[in-house]
């Protein structure tokens, strides 16, 4: 079986496990279906994956307001089914997205804006586990890219560094004007990579994590080379990676 579908299909096997204790709600939430897909055989999720989401939030509500809490195992359940849910819809993002020919539309940029916009919404939700340090110039000039592709391109970034750090860490933000570009650099304190994973970490589908569908990476280099940009990775086993991430100037 193809990796993408196994790496689906592994997703949904805690969730539909318990779907035995939460069959009213999610009789309808995991329907898989299968997808043409320029590099293989991929697997999308239809719509009522998403349902489960609301449906499983409302399955504890009610019980909350009627003041009959949920039993240890079906909390357990629920709570399982929310965090596959979450995943697959993750996958089916990243396959969709991949899968996809964007054109870039390129426009000025102010590319300070842009980093704060991206990492911003980091700060409260890594709850002191990892120390974001950010430091870059507010004179930095404006760059001539695809604001949407490279936005996604560099959360992707930052989510692949956080993965790599299960437990604390640190991710350190450094962007800088070199010559007629914009230097941003990613450097984190993960498990990181021997070069054998290093050389094939922007191949599609290829990973390091039990769960992850190989394209975050694959689709960061894309989004960014279609901006005229450039993207190079350095890693070194159980010490860190740093990405760096080159934006034409205006």
């Amino acid at each position: 079986m193809p990796r993408s579908r196994t790496l689906a299909l592994a997703g949904l096997g805690p969730a539909l496990g318990c779907l035995g204790y939460a069959a009213l709600a999610f009789s309808q939430s995991f329907t898989p279906r299968a997808m043409p897909h320029p590099m293989g055989p991929t697997l999308l999720l239809t719509q009522p994956i998403a349902d489960g989401v609301p449906n499983a939030e409302h399955l504890r509500r009610v019980h909350t307001d009627r003041g009959e809490p949920l039993g240890a195992v079906v909390q357990e359940c629920v709570a399982t089914i929310l965090t596959q849910v979450k995943l697959l819809r993750q996958i089916s993002s990243e396959f969709s997205s991949f899968a996809s020919s964007p054109t870039a539309k390129r426009s000025e940029v102010d590319v300070t804006a842009l980093l704060r916009e991206v990492l911003d919404p980091y700060r409260q939700g890594l709850d002191g586990r990892i120390n974001l340090d950010v430091e870059f110039p507010d004179t930095l000039p404006h760059v001539s890219v695809d604001r949407t592709l490279v936005s996604r391109a560099l959360v992707n970034i930052v989510e692949n560094a956080l993965h790599a750090m299960p437990g604390a860490g640190a991710l350190t933000v450094r962007a800088s004007q070199n010559g007629r570009a914009v230097r941003i650099r990613f450097s984190d304190t993960g498990v990181g990579m021997d070069a054998e994973a290093l050389a094939r970490a922007f191949e599609p589908y290829f990973s390091t994590k039990a769960a992850g569908t190989g394209l975050g990476l694959p689709i960061a280099k894309r989004n960014v080379e279609l901006s005229g940009g450039s993207i190079s990775m350095t890693s070194e086993r159980d010490k860190g990676t740093t990405v760096e991430v080159t934006l034409p100037v205006v």
